[in-house]
């Protein structure tokens, strides 16, 4: 079997709802969630390779059909690893991005599984089909919505919340108090920063956060400030979580986890560059005795592709489920399945188990390359 083409279709979907529903630290994240990229690599068997990417949208498909597309013509598609690590050699000179890298190797990787009918996780040695989700909200303004949206999706039966932090360490305090109260003592509860804070503040809120019994701290400082980083892991108790945008895929990892600089690993398939890459980082995170937790992305397709590899995987506790769930269905004719009690479940289907809304693409396409 040979990649004949890859073709690509930049579509942006109107949003189901309020843009102001979409905010991480007062920053809207409505291009993560419509500026889409359809991408398909064909082959001379007929058997062929979907993904829908977040981000990017036409600027992306310029990077892939400009760098990485030639480079594909003619190769055979079971040769995952080995494509990988020929686009990451180029991409020294090319400087192309993690973003493309990963959304070649997630169509590679649902090809190959449906060239030989299973899905992805079996291939990576994992038959667990569900995994505990936990609801993962936007930013609000007002400390009260965020304990409203706790309780709510705890009563909907997922399995624990996490607050995105607004970076402002009294209010985040307040969120904080304000969650833990109208959750209850034994509901898991997570905060994410998206790396908000400086070093005295991220140690005020981790503190706090400790006194909670918070199941984890995650990226409270940005990923290269590796040395506030080992200070914070020293000072306190409460798992820190990170390293999820950090540039450099799984080779920027181990210095953090050899340091002792984070406690849980943090990782995506589009963020780190792909299934395969991901898969390698939670080998070495459980190689130190570590967890790794995969970072939720903005529609279903990639959703699936995470939870795909996270069924495999031994050292990984959850399924991150961005909320407003509505916001993040985008694209695929079904979205990720969440049970009543708080499971995310894998399709019965080969590759990763989605199937792009090719309506929706034709009705909102605005180019194709």
């Amino acid at each position: 079997m040979k990649i004949t083409d890859v073709r690509m279709t930049a579509f942006r979907p109107d949003l189901p709802g309020d843009e102001s529903e979409l905010l991480i630290k007062g920053q809207s994240i409505k291009p993560y969630v419509c500026d889409l990229l359809a991408v398909e690599i064909l082959t001379d068997e007929g058997v062929s390779g979907e993904v829908i990417s977040g981000y990017g949208g036409p600027s992306l498909a310029i990077c892939i059909a400009d760098r990485i597309r030639p480079h594909l013509i003619g190769l055979d598609p079971a040769d995952r690893e080995g494509i990988w690590q020929k686009l990451w050699r180029l991409d020294r000179l090319l400087f192309t991005t993690q973003f493309a890298i990963g959304t070649i190797d997630v169509a590679l990787w649902d090809l190959y599984a449906k060239s030989v009918g299973r899905p992805v996780n079996e291939l990576l040695g994992g038959r667990k089909s569900k995994l505990p989700a936990y609801a993962s909200g936007m930013t609000h303004e007002q400390v009260e919505k965020f304990a409203e949206e706790a309780v709510a999706h705890k009563e909907m039966g997922y399995q624990a919340y996490k607050i995105h932090a607004a970076g402002e360490a009294k209010f985040d305090i307040d969120v904080c108090h304000a969650v833990r109260t109208a959750v209850g003592d034994d509901y898991p509860v997570m905060i994410d920063v998206a790396g908000a804070y400086n070093q005295y503040d991220a140690l005020v809120v981790g503190r706090v956060c400790e006194q909670l019994g918070f199941k984890w701290y995650e990226e409270p400082l940005r990923d290269f400030d590796i040395h506030g980083y080992r200070r914070l892991a020293d000072k306190l108790d409460i798992p820190i979580c990170g390293v999820e945008v950090i540039p450099g895929s799984l080779y920027t990892t181990p210095e953090y986890i050899v340091t002792r600089a984070v406690d849980i690993v943090r990782s995506d398939v589009s963020f780190k560059a792909g299934i395969g890459p991901v898969r390698k980082t939670a080998a070495l995170a459980e190689a130190f005795g570590l967890n790794i937790e995969l970072h939720a992305n903005g529609n279903p397709f990639l959703e699936m592709a995470n939870l795909q590899v996270a069924t495999s995987l031994h050292n990984t506790t959850y399924f991150e489920q961005l909320v407003p769930k509505r916001l993040f269905d985008l694209g695929t004719r079904e979205p990720v399945h969440i049970d009543s009690e708080g499971f995310a479940h894998i399709p019965d289907a080969p590759g990763i188990g989605m199937e792009i809304d090719w309506e929706l693409v034709e009705k909102s396409k605005i180019g194709v390359f």
